[in-house]
């Protein structure tokens, strides 16, 4: 994924991506910890049924998702002021799984499923 795709999805100026490495990537507002952060990470050979129980913790909802054929979870997580401010996707690929994180701190902001969804899709579209 491009930092120009993430930028014009989240609607973030100033997006650095502060991390790349072999399973996963983040971008920061002006690469500061203080702020909105979108982040993508593979997991090989991990069981995606155990990061769903931890969002399911954590998060105010988990449901399940289909994008492009291919099964998952969506997990989304509210702020008391600004209401639902992170969304978090996984989806099965075999015996590995991929996870988008996008989490705003400030308004305005898109809604954030909408932009994990669409990191997801073209992630999957990218990827065959």
């Amino acid at each position: 994924m491009s930092d120009e795709t993430v930028g014009q999805l989240t609607q973030v100026p100033g997006l650095v991506n502060t991390a790349k490495t072999s399973v996963g990537c983040q971008w920061l507002a002006n690469g500061g910890i203080a702020g909105p952060h979108f982040s993508f990470t593979s997991f090989r050979g991990s069981p995606i049924g155990r990061e769903r129980k931890t969002e399911e913790l954590s998060r105010t909802s988990v449901e399940d998702i289909n994008i492009e054929g291919h099964d998952g979870f969506i997990a989304i997580g509210t702020d008391p002021m600004m209401g639902d401010n992170l969304c978090e996707i996984g989806i099965q690929f075999d015996d590995d799984f991929i996870e988008w994180s996008v989490s705003f701190a400030s308004q305005p902001f898109p809604d954030p499923c909408e932009v994990a969804k669409e990191l997801t899709r073209q992630s999957i579209v990218n990827a065959k």
